[in-house]
């Protein structure tokens, strides 16, 4: 997909990562820079691919995996619109472990290595940031971890419903989420079957906690008196869904008129 340099250059502006550098550094990043829009079911890059660059979700979701010799899957991380992935990666100098794939249609910003070295070099404060992403995605990979040693099933899905919900910004009371992903990629990504999700939504509704419609789940005044949730960075497999009715954000995020592409590979 071609996307002009300026347009690229307002897109990186918006962004957490290259928010308020110089245009020269800026300009720097925009020229190692595409817009990628994919189906569903492609592959970003796969376990044992040389890192490029960086990614940032514009729209969409993707899955990060890990695979077994014999064939097995875990989903590690729901990657959703505004979350940079790939930068641990980029400096580790070695085959990427895991593989990234659509799980819906996606727009992602692709940055090349070389536009991001080169930008470190004019400006430090994009290595800060740099580092200052992979402690948050060791943050979450940590949190991560604890839940699945020390949390049941159904304490996990809580949880994760209590994040949407937070991120969603609601008050007390009911609020309707509607999930964005597949429900074999949440069970995927909470670490169990999709007949287990299905056991704990209907334990949950039973209990007057919540009520399932399809892809949306509306949590009600129950689920709000007993787990109040606190704001919290968007992390993991939290913000797979949206707030029935909440509008989209900046104009790169709302997508919906690209049309389908195929990966562009960096020199």
């Amino acid at each position: 997909m071609h996307t002009s340099f300026d347009d690229l250059s307002l897109v990186l502006g918006e962004i957490a990562l290259f928010r308020g550098l110089s245009p020269v550094v800026v300009g720097e990043v925009a020229r190692a820079s595409q817009v990628l829009s994919l189906p569903k079911g492609r592959v970003v890059y796969a376990a044992g691919d040389r890192p490029r660059g960086i990614y940032h979700v514009m729209s969409g979701h993707l899955k990060t995996a890990v695979s077994s010799p014999d064939g097995g899957e875990k989903v590690i991380e729901i990657l959703s619109p505004r979350q940079a992935f790939g930068v641990a990666e980029l400096f580790a100098d070695a085959a990427c472990v895991s593989t990234v794939e659509t799980v819906t249609p996606v727009v992602l910003l692709a940055v090349g290595r070389e536009g991001i070295f080169r930008a470190m070099e004019q400006e430090p404060e994009v290595a800060r940031r740099m580092l200052s992403a992979m402690a948050e995605r060791q943050s979450s990979i940590e949190r991560d971890i604890a839940a699945d040693c020390f949390q049941s099933g159904t304490a996990k899905v809580v949880d994760y419903l209590a994040r949407l919900a937070a991120e969603s910004g609601h008050g007390a009371g009911r609020v309707a989420l509607e999930l964005e992903i597949p429900k074999h990629v949440l069970a995927a990504r909470l670490g169990f079957t999709p007949e287990t999700l299905s056991r704990i939504f209907r334990e949950l509704s039973d209990a007057g906690m919540i009520h399932v419609h399809g892809k949306q789940v509306t949590l009600l005044e129950a689920f709000s008196r007993q787990h109040r949730p606190c704001p919290v960075p968007r992390q993991g497999a939290a913000g797979a869904a949206r707030r029935t009715g909440q509008p989209a954000g900046n104009w790169f995020e709302r997508a919906a008129g690209y049309s389908e592409g195929r990966m562009v590979a960096w020199g």
